[in-house]
């Protein structure tokens, strides 16, 4: 998937919602270089926690230890004022959006993609789309918006076909009826006020999806792919539900996520679970 340069008189949601990714060679995110070294220097583990993350409605960071207590204020406040910059950056470019979505995450991004061991479902290297086990979208979409700050290298994205192709071709066999199925019998057991799970359909098929892709021998090895490269002091925003991507390398990136409603998009038709919905042929909310 072609990423497209920022230029004038583009409409930034159309081209967000068609699965391009929207590149800035010069970000707007107003971090100092010394701020962007002292996060260079931070060693963080990659056995409990993927990233470093940073919740803005708590103003809580997540996955730094072992760190004196000054150095982890200190990388608050930087991915505090990221949060606040992304966020800003992007309701100046995306209206109709702003006043709908919900502002999730951030995350610092310290070690090095190409050859970093994880669990599968957490690789980076393998095409997915992108789902939340612990937060549900309920039908949103995950907008990101991320910034590469290392001093010299770019940092390197696969990217193939968007979400409605893929769900054309895979959806079935990642077991779209099956979970529909069981999403009505949630509905059923919701009005008779009967225990059920919480989570609907649409985010279990998503999750479902997301491990489908990455187990694919035939999808990761057959899947047209483009490689994207991000150089240093660039950013680039994109919906990764709708863009299948893996990271093939890169180092020390931040990123910023927004959860925009399908009712706010330019055309909600796109939304993966109004694509999802028209091949199951019910409601997957």
């Amino acid at each position: 998937m072609p990423a497209v340069e920022v230029a004038e008189r583009i409409d930034f949601h159309q081209v967000l919602e068609a699965g391009q990714v929207l590149v800035w060679p010069d970000a707007p995110v107003g971090l100092s270089e010394e701020e962007c070294d002292l996060m260079r220097n931070i060693r963080q583990s990659s056995r409990h926690h993927k990233n470093i993350s940073y919740k803005p409605r708590q103003d809580k960071l997540c996955g730094l230890d072992k760190v004196p207590a000054a150095t982890r204020e200190r990388v608050r406040a930087i991915l505090r004022r990221y949060s606040e910059a992304a966020t800003g950056f992007a309701a100046s470019l995306l209206p109709r959006y702003r006043s709908a979505w919900r502002t999730d995450y951030a995350s610092l991004r310290t070690i090095e993609e190409a050859g970093r061991t994880l669990p599968f479902k957490k690789r980076n290297d393998l095409l997915h789309t992108d789902a939340f086990p612990t937060r549900p979208t309920g039908g949103g979409l995950i907008l990101r918006i991320f910034y590469n700050f290392h001093a010299w290298r770019p940092r390197v994205w696969v990217t193939s076909d968007p979400f409605e192709v893929l769900a054309a071709r895979y959806a079935a066999a990642a077991g779209l009826a099956r979970i529909a199925a069981r999403g009505c019998l949630q509905n059923l057991a919701r009005r008779l006020r009967l225990p059920f799970a919480r989570r609907p359909a649409y985010d279990e098929f998503m999750l479902t999806f997301h491990d489908y892709l990455k187990r694919s021998t035939e999808f990761q090895s057959n899947c047209p792919k483009c490689r994207l490269e991000f150089p240093p002091g660039s950013a680039w925003m994109v919906f990764t539900d709708v863009v299948p991507h893996a990271v093939e390398a890169g180092q020390f990136a931040l990123e910023q996520t927004l959860i925009v409603p399908r009712e706010a998009l330019a055309s909600p038709e796109r939304a993966p679970i109004a694509i999802l919905e028209r091949l199951a042929g019910r409601s997957l909310a």
